[in-house]
This record gives structure tokens, sequence and C-alpha cells, in this order.
């Protein structure tokens, strides 16, 4: 048995269905399943995955954990539940690997599967080489957010493992906020710990895998002959791109945390298949459904433009005066 999971509330949906259809596109023999920390909704069309709802696995102390904390939040410390959950309930199940909703598979994830032949526990850091503090999304962020991305987590079976989802799950239902100024990054900046807490991590630098905003600047993508791949290397095929903070109602920013416009023509493509894929996926049917669970904060308004320039305006300002 070869298995997949996600994690997500109903209202991004589309983005797992998205995932699950790349992952069947590109590795037949896996299966996803879905963690939903929410309650199943009622649609006239088929959902292709399997779906268990968080009621399912009856979490332990899973009322105190929803009543205190955010919809996101919430979702992240459900991470290791669903994982442990997963092990269990099928007990033949070597391996286990976690991706992010928004992730999108482009190739064989056959390399994660070896490695998992010698590790139980491997992920990937958000950057492998120095960054210019001057750079938009600099060394400086990415203390804040964790040395390590959450969004892929392949697992073995161990002793080992179970020890590190143990811990990770009593971490994230005491210190699962989004709160750096105490220290706390949901479900990742704990993640710092792993390689020094447990035996057999792969902190993994293969830089086909998880390829996003942060890491742009270390990797580029070039396309040729039906084929994405990895700063100019043919042989290093993109395994998956990680599509964090993307939103289809802006699919000509990078993301809300790197506001960027698409310019490179390769990543136009990429993003344009990708945003055609999650509209195909009922996008405008899942996105508005609110979460049975967590504390739920509706989107902010857009800013008009009059407000944009005052608070440009305003930015400048200060700016001026810290630095006179």
């Amino acid at each position: 048995m070869k298995l997949v999971y996600t994690v997500c509330t109903t209202n991004h949906l589309y983005q797992a269905l998205s995932l699950g259809d790349s992952l069947k596109q590109t590795n037949p023999d896996y299966e996803l399943v879905i963690g939903l920390v929410d309650k199943k909704p009622n649609t006239d069309f088929e959902i292709p995955f399997q779906i268990v709802e968080v009621e399912q696995i009856q979490p332990e102390n899973f009322s105190a954990m929803e009543s205190k904390y955010s919809v996101t939040e919430l979702t992240m410390a459900c991470k290791p539940l669903f994982a442990l959950y997963f092990f269990n309930t099928y007990p033949t199940l070597e391996k286990l690997i976690y991706f992010d909703t928004d992730i999108l598979m482009l190739n064989s994830i056959e390399v994660i599967e070896k490695s998992l032949d010698e590790y139980d526990i491997m992920f990937n850091p958000h950057i492998t080489k120095a960054i210019s503090l001057n750079e938009t999304w600099n060394e400086k962020n990415v203390l804040n957010a964790g040395l390590y991305n959450t969004g892929f987590v392949g697992m073995r079976r161990s002793e080992n493992t179970f020890e590190f989802l143990n811990w990770w799950k009593t971490h994230l239902f005491k210190y699962g906020y989004h709160d750096y100024c105490q220290g706390m990054g949901a479900d990742q900046l704990c993640f710092n710990f792993v390689p020094v807490f447990f035996k057999k991590v792969l902190v993994d630098l293969n830089p086909a895998h998880n390829v996003a905003y942060w890491n742009f600047l270390e990797r580029s993508i070039q396309y040729e002959n039906g084929q994405y791949f990895i700063n100019d290397d043919k042989n290093k095929p993109l395994t998956f791109y990680h599509f964090s903070g993307y939103h289809p109602n802006k699919p000509k920013l990078i993301s809300k945390h790197f506001p960027n416009p698409l310019k490179n023509t390769v990543l136009k493509q990429l993003f344009t298949d990708y945003n055609t894929l999650l509209l195909k996926n009922h996008f405008s049917f899942f996105s508005n459904i609110i979460p049975a669970y967590g504390k739920y904060t509706p989107p902010k308004k857009e800013k008009g433009f009059l407000t944009q320039l005052i608070d440009k305006a305003a930015w400048k300002a200060i700016n001026f005066i810290e630095n006179y």
C-alpha cells in the first residue's frame, strides 16, 4: 500500500483535489487520502478521493484545540494526528508521505520513496544557501518561519517515527499558535529541533523538491519537451512545486507572502496551468464555505487605491524618521 495524505478544511478542498489529480497522473500507484478538519460537504459532483473527517479519528482534546486556535492553526495542528491515525488504521503501511494541499505533483516521487528505505523522517529546508538581507524574502524571514518547510514530510513506520509524531502532536496541542514573538510558528517552527531530537532524519536538499517563492534565488525552472526541470539540469526534473500563498482571484501574483508579479515565461505557464486546474476542481464552490471548527476570521476586504497610496506614504515617512 502506497499512501499520500493531506490535511485541510472544506474551503481548501479545491486545492486537495488538484493535488490528487496531479498525484494520480504522475504517481498512479499512490493513493491520496484527505484529512478533513471540517464537516464533509454535500456536493452534486463526485469527489474521487477518500476523505477522513476529523470526527472520525476522534482526536484527544480536539474540542480544547478547536476552541483556542484559528482555522489555519487548527488545521496545521492536526497533521500529526492524521499521520498516527493512518499508521494505526493500516498495519501494513510502511511509508506515509504528507503534502500540503497547495502542492502540484509534476514527476515521480520514487526518489522520496527510496530515501525512506534508509531514513525514518524526511523534509526540506526553506533555503540551502545564504541570502542577502537586502532581498525581500531573506534569512530573517526564514528564522521566523522555521528552517524547514512542513509542506512535505516523509515518514517510515518505526518507534522513532511514532516518538516524533507524538512529540509533534503534544507540542502543537500547547504551542500551535502563529506567534513568532513567543517562538511559535504553528506546526513549523518547532521542526528546528527534529534533526537534533530524533534519529534517522534526512534534511532533503534535492533542488527539485518543494520549489517555491522562498527558494527562487537558488533555483530556476526551465521547460522543454513537456518537462519542467531545475537549474538548467535536465537530470533534475521538477518533482513538485509548492504554490504557498497563491490565490486564483489574483492569478498574476506569485504569493500573498511574496506579492511579486509573474514575469518569467515558464513560471507564467506553470501558474496558468495550476489556476486552470483549481477552477476545474470547483474553486468557486468550495472557497466560500465557512469551516465548522476553529476561530474563523472573514477575509479582509481589499484596500482601495487611495488607501494603498496613504499606507505607502506613511511607511516612507516612518522609514525616513527611523533612519534620519
